[in-house]
């Protein structure tokens, strides 16, 4: 299938990025400095702004890009970019990434899974980038963080860039923020990593009616004038705030809780489950992971008999029961 140039579009007339991610994952930083790079050429216009509200790491966040080598008229946020950056796996399970990208639109995922998993999974049509940049942060910055990898990726599917200019922009970035100069070293070498690391492949997965341009119906549930879900809806599901790869984990073969309570009255969303109990008032049985728990720790933290714990988690990603293509 065809695939759009990147340069051809900011050529003639403005390129659209787009980034999903969570608050703390650095995505804001990646596309600084991706504004950074292109604000550092001749005659570029560039426009960047991140979209969040007050929420707490690991909430969902967006931003946002625009680069043209003729002044940009519109201020809007980007509804259909021509590249779309998903940030963090886990940000997919509740965020349409994809939303509105034109078909042949490039798809940049940091993850470990191939550009032909992903492409499935989510259902993309055009050039589908991936680079395992959690892995190369934690590599090279001792720290599961992708936005070193997602930078050099956007970079790549942009296309004709110097690679020394593309790592020197990203340093300069750090530099502002005054980030000692061993850790400067570790950034370069994590963006020279990404650069081998990055896969590519073409792919026609979408299915009619996927990825449809969002149009603004009201606020609906939420309060008038509210900018995000947040915790102010019950449909949205705040698990996906929690920390990729991790999972919070209840043990209590021997039925060991005391019925204290704390972990029920400590949790911020409500979601332990316990039972009536004659001898302690009540038995703690687990908590409702899958939806609401975003791994504040509070049960960790209050449970005297070390009933919660943290443990790693990988999401497992059956594609052997698909929707039949209209």
């Amino acid at each position: 299938m065809r695939t759009l140039d990147p340069r051809q579009i900011f050529e003639q007339s403005a390129l659209e990025v787009r980034g999903d991610g969570k608050a703390g994952g650095g995505l804001v930083l990646a596309f600084q400095s991706l504004a950074a790079l292109f604000s550092s050429l001749p005659n570029m216009h560039v426009q960047e702004w991140p979209f969040f509200s007050s929420a707490r790491r690991g909430a969902n966040i967006r931003s946002f890009l625009r680069v043209s080598a003729k002044p940009i008229d519109v201020g809007c946020e980007v509804t259909r970019p021509v590249i779309s950056l998903l940030m963090d796996e886990v940000t997919g399970k509740t965020v349409d990434f994809a939303g509105g990208v034109p078909h042949g639109g490039t798809f940049v995922l940091n993850t470990r899974r191939t550009p032909e998993e992903c492409a499935k999974h989510f259902h993309l049509s055009g050039r589908v980038m991936t680079v395992p940049g959690d892995d190369i942060g934690t590599r090279y910055l001792k720290h599961p963080i992708g936005n070193v990898s997602a930078y050099v990726a956007m970079t790549e599917a942009i296309g004709g860039l110097e690679f020394e200019t593309v790592v020197g922009t990203f340093l300069g970035q750090l530099k502002k923020r005054r980030i000692p100069e061993v850790l400067l070293e570790r950034n370069r070498e994590a963006l020279h990593a990404t650069k081998e690391s990055i896969q590519v492949g073409v792919f026609d997965e979408a299915r009619p009616g996927d990825h449809a341009t969002t149009v603004f119906t009201g606020y609906g549930e939420l309060p008038i004038g509210a900018q995000t879900r947040l915790r102010l809806s019950q449909t949205n599901h705040t698990a996906a705030f929690a920390r990729s790869g991790f999972r919070l984990l209840f043990n209590d073969p021997n039925k060991s809780c005391t019925g204290c309570s704390h972990c029920i009255t400590n949790c911020p969303e409500g979601i332990i489950r316990f039972q009536p109990d004659e001898e302690r008032g009540v038995l703690v049985t687990g908590a409702d992971v899958s939806a609401f728990c975003k791994l504040c720790g509070e049960c960790i933290a209050v449970c005297p008999e070390k009933l919660f714990t943290e443990g790693k988690y990988e999401e497992v990603w059956d594609e052997t029961v698909t929707e039949a293509r209209s």
